[in-house]
């Protein structure tokens, strides 16, 4: 790994607001490069409560002033309220999640803030072509993994381990109608896992390929044992093809191509979970005993990658597909990977990041896959205290051309937004 620290400039105001755009798989800029869009808030070390909003709104790219274009009541810290661009019938518009009538709704608005049209469910992610989306049940993913839901959401099902009647739904952006396409039971029932038989089950982190043709999402539940197990699952945008590529460990990934994911991903087999009698009992006291003594260390995540063998992998959009190692000894902490989409070389670059060092610093990531290079591009304080669901992840993401890169963090005790100039690197090298 190479050591090549970026310049970095703060893009937010410093007006006593605290400020971040989200998750890592959405673009905050326009498309001509001169905005980002941006939430922010009044307070930053605690979920909030339903009647709190955050202002959504963008960032001048030159002077850093803010223009706000409205409120949410749908939103968390770790992917705001879905805030995004879309390119709306040839024109760039913003979405965004809010609550209408005390239920979830997606807003769709120009950039000046004025309204376009409501649609009548939220929205999770956007095709390519910015005529569908996918969503779930954000009241489920509420009470099951709460610092990615809504704090005005319920749950429909609250009693149900995995209802027939939610899941993935595909979403008509124009018309608001919405279908069902990977129903939870369903997806429990695909290949048929033993250790999810007492748990709870839900979906989380929709995203389409480059085509819309199809999505990928996670299925998790909690184990008897306190593990948190996940399966990696892709399906037709029209509902067909449901397939499991991945079971044990899967946590952040990105679309490299139509057919193709790279994820932080592992099997487990140490961990186990399935085994009966005295050696079952024995694993699972085990795990109970090594988990606080993991979290008290600081969770250092390259122990994951050293122990239990979790790693970045190329993995096939098939059924028990076949994995390749990715940037292996080199990018050995789970992070929030995207590919570059634009540039002269769409997919060449992988940005990444990492959680805290014992040290409280967050690395950030930049691989070459062409020339199988990594660069270490930053590594920046983060305030402890602010962990669990009030953690601020840098989540970074690419602008149009790969350029640079954007990043939320604490790293001067607030939240910000930042950008990172990557062209000495994607412009030196050809």
């Amino acid at each position: 790994m190479i050591r090549r620290h970026c310049h970095i400039r703060k893009v937010s105001p410093d007006d006593g607001w605290h400020y971040w755009f989200g998750y890592y798989d959405k673009c905050p800029w326009s498309a001509d490069g001169t905005k980002l869009l941006a939430h922010r808030a009044r307070f930053c070390d605690r979920f909030p409560a339903p009647d709190e909003p955050a202002e959504v709104g963008w960032i001048d790219a030159e002077r850093g002033s803010f223009e706000a274009i409205g409120l949410t009541h749908a939103w968390n810290w770790q992917q705001g309220a879905q805030l995004q661009w879309i390119n709306d019938a040839g024109h760039e518009r913003v979405l965004y999640n809010d609550i209408a009538d005390n239920r979830p709704v997606a807003r769709i608005v120009e950039p000046s803030g004025a309204e376009v049209r409501i649609v009548p469910w939220p929205v999770y992610a956007v095709s390519p072509d910015a005529r569908t989306a996918a969503t779930l049940d954000f009241g489920r993913l509420t009470r099951l993994r709460r610092e990615y839901g809504l704090p005005a959401a319920h749950d429909a099902h609250p009693d149900d381990p995995a209802p027939h009647t939610d899941g993935v739904w595909r979403l008509d952006l124009r018309t608001g109608e919405r279908t069902l396409i990977a129903p939870i039971a369903a997806v429990r029932d695909h290949r048929h896992n033993p250790m999810g038989d007492r748990a709870h089950h839900y979906v989380n982190h929709l995203m389409f390929n480059r085509s819309g043709s199809r999505l990928c999402f996670l299925h998790r539940f909690d184990r008897q044992d306190g593990i948190l197990h996940s399966r990696l699952f892709t399906v037709g945008a029209d509902g067909s093809g449901l397939r499991l590529l991945m079971e044990g460990m899967v946590s952040h990934y990105d679309w490299r191509d139509d057919s193709t994911l790279l994820a932080w991903a592992g099997r487990r087999a140490l961990l186990g979970g399935g085994t009966r009698g005295p050696r079952g009992a024995a694993m699972n006291a085990a795990r109970r005993t090594l988990k606080p003594i993991y979290y008290a260390l600081g969770k250092p995540r390259f122990l994951m990658s050293r122990i239990v063998r979790d790693s970045y992998l190329l993995i096939p959009d098939e059924e028990s597909a076949t994995t390749q190692p990715f940037a292996r000894a080199e990018l050995t902490c789970d992070g929030h990977c995207t590919f570059n989409r634009g540039g002269p070389e769409p997919g060449r670059w992988v940005l990444t990041d990492g959680y805290p060092d014992l040290r409280s610093r967050q690395p950030l990531f930049l691989w070459d896959c062409r020339r199988n290079t990594g660069y270490e591009i930053g590594r920046y304080p983060t305030p402890r205290e602010l962990d669990g669901e009030t953690r601020v992840d840098l989540h970074p993401r690419f602008n149009h051309d790969a350029t640079l890169a954007c990043i939320d963090s604490a790293m001067n005790g607030r939240r910000g937004m930042y950008t990172v100039d990557l062209g000495e690197i994607v412009s030196g090298l050809h």
